[in-house]
């Protein structure tokens, strides 16, 4: 069989994996300062984040080109704007691994115990090799290792909504907020923290060129892949807050783990802690294949260098994966630091920003060919609530996260200058054919 495409369910686990990451097992604790607003918080999220999708499926449909935001990005608004929106998604896509890579490590150790920082800086670069080469195999092979962690995953976010139904209390839910907390501003938050849990959302777009019948696959993929991440930290955020109360969850780090110790007994929490493990790895294989389709992507569109486009016999863009696999493990050294540890760790969360503009950006790109093509009335309502929903995201976002973005757009100009020296660009930054 060949390794070169991936077929729907590969590619729905692919889509569920990237965002069903480390954050679903951490939110409720993260939310229960905000009480029942924290449960709201993950329904608007998701709305937002299923209306995103859909646009991208209207994209994807109507266009041919693979790589998601950022090739849209150059479709419609030019190569400047192109490259640079390509530069800060795919620094973004490998920059933040090392939180995943640290969770999952830290979660392997209710296992093995605490061990050094040596040994566990040994077993965050041995997970990053090991995914690396996974999907140096091809994306077929990943695809598959991809549906087998999806649904090792799910065991646990199926089993605490079934405690919940013996256990639930619904007085938790009327817990009062804080008194320096409105209930406007405790849903605003809530929701923005939330959607931190869909970021990824865009990924299946970035390999639509390694994908079965792209132009169906991939919109059934992302709305249904999207809709269901939503269902499930809805659910398993309200099972959460009905076991154990918002107040008392405040304090509580691994929510998942405690209610499995609080209502079987101990030893319950190393096998948490080993599904946890298995799922942030399965989350990190998603990142690792989309850093190397973003680049591959870019590179056949000459916006990266060449040799990021080069594939193996496998089909898969090799060098693309060592470069963003090389800087995963930079970035792990230089979180044993601890000059650089916080402030790297502080600018990878802040990297929600990133995302939210290349989501706008794709948006507004639909907008335009909106215009251009006249698509249906229903197309542009779904599309301007989309728009709105990231307004709202990035008004309420920190100075701090705007000053990251501006960060990475520097980091890419030498880049950019040197691209610009082999390439012919007229007065509005697209390419000329000699």
């Amino acid at each position: 069989m060949s390794n070169s495409k991936i077929g729907f369910w590969s590619l729905i686990s692919i889509v569920i994996s990237a965002q069903l990451g480390a954050s679903i097992f951490i939110m409720p604790s993260v939310l229960a300062p905000f009480r029942f607003m924290g449960v709201l918080g993950w329904i608007f999220a998701g709305i937002g984040a299923v209306l995103i999708t859909i646009v991208f499926s209207y994209l994807c449909i109507h266009t041919s080109k693979a790589g998601g935001p950022h090739m849209y990005a150059k479709m419609f608004f030019g190569e400047k704007i192109g490259f640079f929106i390509t530069w800060i998604y795919w620094c973004a896509a490998w920059a933040c691994n090392p939180i995943m890579i640290a969770t999952a490590i830290g979660y392997l150790m209710s296992v093995t115990g605490n061990l050094l920082p040596i040994y566990k800086l040994f077993l965050e670069v041995g997970l990053v090799v090991s995914i690396t080469l996974v999907n140096i195999k091809g994306v077929k092979t990943s695809g598959y290792l991809e549906l087998i962690l999806t649904i090792l995953k799910i065991i646990p976010l199926i089993i605490v909504p079934i405690i919940a139904i013996r256990n639930i209390d619904l007085s938790n839910f009327k817990e009062s907020l804080p008194e320096d907390m409105t209930t406007l501003s405790a849903l605003s938050k809530a929701t923005i923290l939330s959607f931190w849990g869909f970021v990824g959302l865009e990924g299946a777009t970035s390999s639509a060129d390694s994908v079965e019948n792209p132009k169906r696959t991939i919109p059934l993929a992302i709305v249904m892949g999207t809709a269901l991440v939503a269902i499930i930290c809805v659910v398993n955020t309200f099972a959460v807050f009905g076991i154990i109360s918002p107040s008392e969850l405040e304090n509580v780090g691994a929510p998942f783990t405690y209610i499995m110790v609080r209502v079987f007994g101990g030893g319950y929490d190393k096998i948490i802690g080993f599904i946890t493990f298995l799922m942030c790895a399965g989350s990190l294989n998603a990142w690792v294949l989309f850093s190397g389709q973003i680049a591959k992507s870019a590179a056949t569109e000459k916006i990266f260098p060449k040799f990021f486009g080069k594939t193996n016999k496998n089909g898969a863009p090799h060098y693309g994966f060592l470069v963003s696999g090389i800087g995963t493990i930079m970035i792990l050294i230089l979180q044993k630091s601890p000059y650089f540890a916080d402030k790297i760790v502080k600018f990878m969360d802040m990297s929600i920003i990133v995302y939210v503009v290349l989501y706008m950006i794709a948006i507004l790109a639909y907008i335009k060919f909106y215009l251009l093509q006249k698509q249906s009335m229903n197309s542009l309502v779904i599309t301007s609530l989309a728009l709105v929903f990231c307004i709202f995201v990035l008004v309420n976002s920190s100075i701090n996260s705007y000053i990251a973005l501006f960060v990475m757009i520097l980091t890419g100009i030498p880049i950019f200058w040197k691209m610009m020296k082999h390439t012919n660009l007229d007065e509005n930054g697209k390419n000329v054919v000699p």
